[in-house]
């Protein structure tokens, strides 16, 4: 057996795809029967030390484990003896020997098991389970190794709450610790400084291990089993070994000791008895020296931090905790580097919220009043004075660190830099004094800011020279149109994961850059226009340079985004990009004409920015072209910049830029513009429209082009576009530009209408062009049985004909939104006549594609748009559009949306409607209740949340009764779901029919057409799920009661006063108390029992809105009908409710006598008292 057994664990482990899968299986089922054993863990305890095969081992220990989880406490003292007793074999017998060693995934998993056995029996059972473990640790490397493993265990399994959790084992957690802090934590403490210090030399690596595995319980136990003259001198000399492992491990536990929770004054004490400021001022030299590549931000933190020399030397003098690692030797670990920041960034963070803690006691005695003795004063002048000089020292360093450029060394320290920002607009707020080299120390977190925002310089969207070739990166976009190559998928997804990742780390820091220009805007435009220029005057060397290369015969020089100015891409996209977020909060009158800075600046980019080096990289044509937009109203009022601008946008940095990703987002951001700018651009518009001509073409005409899909979260963050396979496509924004350029009306007519029909026509031409092609690919789908009905489908389905037609139909839509109503059919009609035949045109889209869901959905938008800006001139085309909506192609969801169309027509026209009203619903009537089918339960309960749930969770043979009790064919949930839909749109369309004038067109109605209106309405008031529903049906029901009955008995529609007596106050009051009779008359028998629903709640919010119309409904039957009413209520409707004779008479008396309002909160009150009793 133990043969197969090894055999089975080892085939069962091997995933190299060698293995029959038959086999595989057959191994799993062994190994699983073996499982299903009581005695497992006999076996387990067998063959661990008896098998070479570490494949075994693990399969042991990992089955010892679940065991121990499952079952350990109900095993008997015996077997719980000889399990621990095993596992307490193996880690003095395997761990202590160096060969041959245990893997360290054997250890992992042996160290998880002992403490399983530790999580059930310590303290109880095994009190001195640590003394054990700490004596046991001092025997070698091998037992120390599993100290440390051990203690990782016990964290990571019992103690951190970081990891969720229940109630039981966060109260094991909490017991444990202090069952720790009670016996043992103190012997583990000085097991954790006798192995490190041990180790540090020999086994460094050992040593980092151990130290780890300290840091996570520093947090909870007693700050003085490590901050103490023994501790803390070891750590400050970690810190300047060799090991990097050791080094990172000293910074951890230092991290932790730092941000433990105490009093201010104690947090400041603290932090001078570690005496590490002076070293993290070394530090911090070292670490920016390390990360030099940014020699600006380099300067202007050194600057800072006053220490270049230092820095130049590689730091100070060993033994300074950190002061003795080299520049080089920092620059080769960047999880080091973090380290060190994280340590840095909490030390000064805990610094000043000691600080803020302490001045904020003294502020408060001192408002309200309250005296403070002399020595309290004293402690807390004191204890502020040295948290300022602490402060001062920690702000330089990290000031120092975060201008180095690197994100493993600036992104740790942002939260610090927004809380020092935040103390100093604090401080301006309180109107007191700034500390000395505020100045300064704002310029310096600017100058962080810029370098960390950077791309990175070797990255996937390092760009070329614009030169004509590809880029010596990944570059995102082709450097140039017609000689340059287009980028692989491969390289255009790398490109646009690094700008998600860039957009995604530059939040924070884009937060702290406004922050910082709130608290001295003046610093942080002067930064801006620096860098601004510093690249513009870069650029404009760079074309003189090129310029006399070209004179003299010489090739320009080449290079990688950089060239010989200096200048690179990322220099440039930076520099546009703090402009950018420069605007959002501003003073107001930066942007002034003359005097204000930000507008000068704003001028400065806008009229020279085609001198930008790298002005063609897509980065920087993006953030160009969103700063212009930003901007825009400085154009408003230096008009003299506008053509520079149009110039930008219309040219190969704008609309005609290489890449998809600028020339989708140039179409919008166009459109911004002409919005804003609109009246400003007519001398200008002339030559835009033909400079546009070519584009409009192209956007009309070609698919836009298939890229590497990102993600969807990651499309939608940033300024990214919708993804190409969207169906909407970004680029049409064009055609709204030239809309609202060609729409004002100040033109001459002539000009106008010619322009529009040059853009119209061809776009007409293309939805009859394509037609049949379109048709025939209908056809070709449907015969390969694939099908592009989905309303989700994308561009990818659609064929070549479909798409040109959706775009045509877009693209006039979007031309249509710049002309306003009254200019097309009062002021101008021929404009109008224009945009009308190009309705006449759209027509034949749905009567030649009845089938296609994504032409259907565009021609009825198209259709909303000519509502929109046509207005009555559009009347005679709708009842060919509604006939061609509401062929027999239309299923269920078509119908709905032709039902919605329905409602905003009538909303929009009322009267004017009628006489298509008379003529369209009984159509959409007859499909409506063709579609539903006879046997469809108007209850809803079908379609509802709840029954969908239900029919979930029912086995197949309650499924089987349920459709053999309704003797109907079984739907789908979502066949159930898109029937309710069109069941709650076709009562829609009736309330808005009657309560909008034309309760008359349905006496133009059939009887047959008129009764299954009417029976459905019944049906829906009396017995729908929703109380919402039910309200819109006893609306109609109750406008159409005071619209065709009078008092004196008259009625338009005989019979109808004995129907609604029945049904609005029959079967609907009776329906509110969940009654049997007006169930079943809802649904014909076709809902089981098991179904039907109890009185509805009447403490919904809905379920009051529809007693308060109930109770109109019956006041208005009894002032309509009179005695017949009162007598079928007490006669027969009463008696039906099973409600106590008192209550009848008082309902009755209410509808009789009370008001309105009186009847609902009785009817209210009938319900609470209805819903008690059921329960």
């Amino acid at each position: 057996m133990s043969d197969d057994f090894e055999k089975a664990v080892l085939i069962n482990f091997n995933y190299g795809g060698n293995i029959n899968p038959q086999l595989k299986e057959q191994a799993a089922a062994y190994i699983a029967s073996i499982k299903q054993s009581s005695d497992c863990w006999k076996l387990c305890c067998e063959r661990f030390p008896a098998t070479l095969y570490p494949e075994v081992k693990f399969w042991c220990l990992q089955t010892l484990h679940e065991v121990i989880c499952a079952c350990y406490l109900q095993l008997d003292e015996g077997s719980r003896q000889m399990i621990k007793g095993a596992l307490l074999t193996w880690l003095q017998r395997d761990c202590t020997s160096e060969s041959p060693a245990l893997p360290p995934f054997l250890r992992n998993k042996l160290a998880q098991a002992i403490v399983a056995v530790v999580k059930r029996e310590y303290p109880a059972l095994w009190p001195s389970f640590f003394r054990e473990l700490v004596a046991a640790a001092g025997s070698g490397p091998g037992l120390a190794d599993m100290f440390g493993r051990i203690m990782v265990a016990v964290d990571e399994d019992v103690i951190s709450l970081d990891i969720p959790r229940s109630a039981e084992e966060t109260k094991l957690s909490m017991h444990l610790k202090d069952s720790m802090r009670e016996q043992c934590i103190a012997e583990v403490a000085a097991a954790w400084f006798n192995l490190t210090q041990l180790y540090k030399a020999s086994r460094p690596e050992l040593a980092a291990f151990v130290l780890a595995s300290a840091a996570r319980y520093v947090h909870w136990m007693d700050i003085g089993l490590v901050a103490n003259d023994r501790f803390i001198p070891l750590l400050g000399e970690l810190m300047d070994h060799a090991n990097p492992a050791l080094r990172g491990a000293a910074t951890d536990v230092l991290a932790e000791v730092v941000s433990k929770r105490m009093e201010p004054t104690a947090k400041i004490a603290l932090v001078q008895q570690l005496k590490v400021v002076d070293a993290c001022e070394r530090l911090s030299s070292n670490l920016i020296a390390a990360a030099g590549a940014n020699k600006a931000a380099a300067a202007a933190a050194l600057a800072v931090g006053g220490c270049g020399e230092k820095a130049k030397q590689g730091g100070g003098a060993a033994g300074g905790g950190g002061a003795g690692v080299s520049a080089a030797a920092l620059d080769q670990d960047d999880e080091l580097l973090g380290k060190y920041a994280k340590l840095l960034a909490t030390l000064a963070s805990e610094v000043m919220d000691a600080l803020k803690r302490v001045e904020n006691v003294v502020i408060s005695f001192n408002v309200t009043g309250l005296g403070v003795d002399d020595d309290a004063a004293r402690d807390a002048t004191l204890a502020a004075q040295a948290a300022n000089r602490l402060l001062e020292a920690l702000t330089r360093a990290a000031l120092t660190a975060f201008c180095s450029g690197l994100d493993t060394i600036s992104m740790p320290l942002v939260p610090f830099m927004s809380a020092y920002v935040a103390r100093l607009r604090a401080l301006t707020k309180r109107g007191q004094a700034l500390p000395a080299g505020a100045q300064m120390h704002i310029q310096a977190v600017l100058e962080g800011v810029a370098a960390a925002a950077r791309y990175p310089a070797d990255g996937a969207n390092e760009a070329d020279d614009g030169s004509g070739g590809p880029g010596l990166g990944a570059a995102a976009a082709a450097a140039a149109a017609g000689s340059r190559a287009r980028l692989s998928d491969a390289e255009m997804l790398a490109a646009r994961e690094e700008q998600w990742e860039v957009e995604e780390r530059r939040r924070e820091l884009l937060v702290l850059l406004k922050n910082a220009a709130k608290l001295a805007f003046p610093e942080a435009l002067n930064f801006v226009a620096g860098k601004l220029q510093a690249v513009l005057a870069a650029g404009q060397a760079a074309a003189a340079a090129a310029a006399a290369a070209g004179s003299s015969g010489q090739p320009p020089g080449s290079g990688s985004g950089a060239g010989s100015s200096g200048a690179s891409f990322q220099d440039a996209e930076v520099a546009v990009t703090l402009l950018y977020e420069l605007g959002e909060g501003a003073p107001d009158d930066a942007l002034k004409p003359g005097s204000g800075g930000l507008g000068q600046l704003v001028l400065l980019l806008l009229t020279q920015g085609q001198a930008l080096p790298a002005g063609q990289h897509r980065l920087v044509a993006l953030a160009v072209l969103e700063t212009c937009v930003r901007y825009c109203r400085v154009l408003q009022q230096e008009q003299s910049a506008i053509p520079a601008v149009l110039n930008l946008f219309l040219g190969p940095k704008g609309l005609g830029h290489p890449s998809p990703d600028v020339a989708t987002r140039a179409c919008y951001l166009l459109s911004r513009l002409v919005k804003t700018l609109r009246s400003n651009l007519k001398p200008y518009m002339d030559e835009m429209l033909r400079q546009l001509q070519p584009y409009l073409v192209v956007v009309a005409t070609q698919p836009p082009p298939q890229g590497p899909a990102v993600g969807t979260a990651r499309e939608a963050s940033g300024k990214n576009l919708a993804p190409v396979t969207a169906l909407v496509d970004d680029r049409l924004y064009v055609f709204e530009s030239v809309g609202l350029l060609l729409g004002q009306e100040e033109l001459p007519a002539e000009q106008q209408l010619a322009a529009l029909h040059s853009l119209l026509q061809p776009l007409q031409r293309q939805i009859e062009g394509n037609l049949q092609q379109a048709a025939a690919e209908a056809g070709a789908r449907r015969g390969s049985g694939s099908s592009s009905s989905s309303g989700g489908a994308g561009l990818a389905q659609l064929g070549s004909g479909s798409w040109a037609i959706l775009q045509a139909m877009e693209a006039i839509a979007r031309l249509n939104k710049g002309f306003k109503w009254e200019l097309c059919t009062r002021n101008r009609p021929q404009l109008g006549a224009a945009f009308l035949q190009c309705l006449e045109v759209s027509l034949a889209v749905p009567k030649a594609l009845p089938g296609s869901k994504q032409l259907r959905a565009r021609f009825i938008a198209f259709l909303h748009r000519m509502v929109e800006s046509l207005m009555a001139t559009v009347l005679p085309y709708l009842p060919a559009a509604l006939e061609a909506l509401m062929a027999r192609e239309a299923d269920v969801t078509d119908m709905t949306d032709v039902l919605t169309l329905l409602v905003q027509l009538i909303t929009r026209f009322k009267e004017a409607l009628g006489k298509l009203v008379e003529v369209v619903l009984p159509i959409a009537v007859a499909r409506v209740h063709g579609l539903l089918g006879a046997d469809w339960d108007w209850s809803g309960r079908l379609a509802s949340p709840a029954a969908m749930a239900a029919a979930g969770q029912q086995s197949p043979q309650q499924q089987q009764q349920q459709q053999q009790q309704q003797q109907q064919v079984a739907v789908t949930l979502e066949d159930a779901r898109e029937k309710g839909e069109l069941q709650r749109g076709y009562y829609g369309l009736l309330h808005c029919v009657v309560h909008n004038n034309l309760a008359g067109s349905l006496l133009q109605a059939s009887p047959q057409v008129l009764d299954s209106m009417l029976t459905a309405l019944a049906k829906g008031a009396s017995t729908h799920t929703d109380p919402a529903v039910r309200r819109v049906c006893v609306q109609v029901l109750e406008r159409l009661l005071q619209e065709w009955c009078a008092a004196n008995g008259s009625e338009l529609v005989p019979g109808f006063k004995s129907f609604a007596v029945q049904q609005l106050g029959g079967q609907a009051l009776l329906g509110l108390f969940g009654s049997s009779s007006a169930a079943a008359a809802s649904s014909n028998g076709s809902c089981p029992a098991s179904q039907q629903l109890g009185p509805l709640d009447a403490r919904d919010a809905a379920t009051v809105a529809l007693l308060g119309e109930m109770a109109s409904a019956l006041k208005l039957l009894q002032e309509k009908c009179g005695d017949a009413f009162s007598v079928h209520l007490c006669g027969q409707v009463l008696p039906e409710s099973r409600l106590p004779g008192e209550l009848q008479q008082q309902l009755a008396y209410h509808v009789r006598e009370s008001e309105a309002k009186q009847l609902k909160e009785f009817l209210r009150e009938l319900l609470l008292s209805a819903a008690g009793a059921s329960k």
